[in-house]
C-alpha cells in the first residue's frame, strides 16, 4: 500500500515521495552514477537518456566514474558505438554538471528526507504532510488506492483513514453514540482518542497490537507442529 502511494504520480515525474527524497553523495561508493546520481534534481539517466542507452556499463558507481576520469573526453566514458555530434555535445553537458563535484572519502552515501533532514523519515511527519491544507495528492493516491494489489478491506480501511472516517471516539461523540466522559483512548493512555493518536502516536495501543501478534504467531506455530 505504501509502495502504491509512493508511485502516486510516477517516479521522477512529480511524485511527492521522490520530490522529498534526495541522494546525498559522500564517497560515491554505493551510488550508481547514471541511475541514481542527482545532477540537477533528477538522475542522469533521466537528464541524458541517450547517453544511458549507449553506455557500456550502466551500473557503474560514482566513485568508479570519478576515478576513471569523468571530465569531457575522460576514460570513464565508454560507449557501445561511436557517438554522433549531438551525442558528444550531451557528454560535454553531462561533464559540466560534474565539474565542481568533490567526493568525500570518509563519508558514506545516504538518503536525505527533505521534510525532516535532521530526524529523517517518520510516519507521523509524512501523515502531517499528506493531510496538510494545500497538498493536492488525492487524485493520484485514489487511483492507486483501489488497484487490486491488496485485499479490498485494506483499501477501504486506508481510504477511511485518509478521510478521518474511522469510528474512533472523536467521530462517535458527535453522533451521540458515546458520552463526553467516554472519549479517552482505548489503549488506556488517558489521551483523547482520534485516528491519528490511535494509529500513530499511542504507544499503549501498539504495544497491545504487538502482544496480540506475538500470541497469534505462537498459536500458528503450535498448530503447524501438532
Amino acid at each position: 500500500m505504501i509502495s502504491s502511494i509512493r508511485r502516486s504520480v510516477g517516479e521522477w515525474e512529480g511524485s511527492w515521495f521522490e520530490d522529498n527524497l534526495r541522494r546525498v553523495v559522500g564517497d560515491g561508493g554505493s551510488t550508481y552514477f547514471l541511475v541514481r546520481y542527482l545532477g540537477e534534481g533528477v538522475p542522469l539517466q533521466v537528464q541524458f537518456p541517450r547517453l544511458f542507452d549507449l553506455a557500456v556499463d550502466k551500473w557503474v558507481t560514482v566513485r568508479q566514474m570519478e576515478s576513471r576520469g569523468w571530465g569531457d573526453g575522460g576514460a570513464a566514458w565508454e560507449w557501445r558505438r561511436r557517438l554522433l555530434a549531438w551525442e558528444e555535445e550531451s557528454v560535454s553537458q553531462c561533464a559540466s554538471v560534474l565539474h565542481n563535484v568533490v567526493l568525500q572519502d570518509h563519508i558514506i552515501d545516504r538518503w536525505r528526507w527533505l521534510l525532516d533532514p535532521i530526524n529523517g523519515y517518520s510516519v507521523e511527519g509524512t501523515y502531517s504532510y499528506l493531510t496538510a491544507p494545500g497538498i493536492h495528492l488525492e487524485c493520484g493516491m485514489s487511483v492507486d488506492l483501489w488497484k487490486k494489489q491488496v485485499p479490498l478491506k485494506v483499501s477501504v480501511f486506508v481510504w477511511r483513514f485518509l478521510r478521518n472516517r474511522i469510528p474512533t471516539k472523536d467521530n462517535l461523540l458527535p453522533r451521540r453514540i458515546i458520552s463526553l466522559d467516554d472519549t479517552s483512548c482505548t489503549g488506556g493512555c488517558g489521551s483523547s482518542e482520534t485516528v491519528t493518536h490511535l494509529l500513530i502516536h499511542c504507544d499503549f495501543f501498539w504495544y497491545g497490537v504487538a502482544s496480540y501478534l506475538s500470541v497469534a504467531r505462537h498459536l500458528i506455530y503450535c498448530s503447524s507442529i501438532s
